[in-house]
């Protein structure tokens, strides 16, 4: 592999690791665990407050129920003591509380059916929560794994690019050892047929050569009488 080629994959196993932790599917799963469970919360927030708005409207009708009894009793005793024109009032009265407690039942039995309509959803959504929990961790265990995998295949990978870019190394150098051999034989060759002279013989041709050897020898021979001649008279 080239070396563009080399930094081309190198930047690209990055950018695939910035586009991965973006679309990281656990982090998605994560967040819509987390957007049930406040969806959750809310549903038993409202469900605690359509609770509470019922008691208080229970409240008020014990009151207004309480208000048609007292009525009905005034009229009874106005009633007995001639005084029409009172039990006519609390009759008002009372026709006023009943009013007061049918609306109030309207809306009390309303509230009571919210009341159940959302704790079926609440048990639903609950039920819907635990399942979405059990598959998201084995989602996330199935991601992992092929996670893993996908490294150990990308690396894998990058090692038989990297053998196959030592061999080619190995290919070009054993190339350029051949080619030099071969120079070095061809300019052996042109040296011996006199083609070419070499900068590393001594110069002069062959007869020069040899007779230089002589007289280097007759010099050495030479100066090795002296030396003896010295010697033997430095001995006697």
């Amino acid at each position: 592999m080239s070396v563009f080629g080399r930094l081309k994959a190198l930047f690209g196993a990055k950018a695939n690791q910035a586009v991965e932790s973006l679309e990281d599917p656990r982090a998605s799963l994560d967040y819509s665990l987390t957007r049930l469970q406040a969806s959750l919360r809310q549903i038993s927030d409202s469900l605690v407050d359509v609770s509470t708005a019922r008691r208080a409207l229970e409240a008020q009708r014990s009151q207004a129920q309480r208000a048609i009894e007292k009525a009905e009793a005034q009229a009874r005793q106005a009633v007995r003591v001639g005084r029409e024109d009172l039990a006519t009032r609390a009759l008002e009265r009372k026709a006023l509380a009943q009013e007061r407690l049918n609306g109030l039942d309207d809306s009390i039995a309303s509230l009571e059916a919210q009341v159940e309509s959302l704790k079926t959803s609440q048990a639903n959504l609950r039920q819907k929560i635990e399942l979405f929990q059990a598959r998201k961790e084995q989602l996330k265990a199935l991601y992992d794994s092929s996670r893993a995998q996908l490294r150990v295949k990308e690396a894998a990978s990058g090692v038989s690019n990297d053998l196959a870019d030592a061999g080619h190394a190995i290919q070009r150098a054993e190339a350029r050892i051949q080619a030099m051999q071969s120079r070095v034989e061809a300019i052996d060759d042109l040296i011996a047929a006199g083609a070419l002279e070499d900068a590393l013989a001594p110069e002069g041709d062959d007869i020069d050569r040899e007779l230089a050897s002589l007289t280097r020898a007759a010099t050495v021979e030479s100066e090795l009488e002296r030396l003896k001649a010295e010697v033997s008279g430095e001995a006697g």
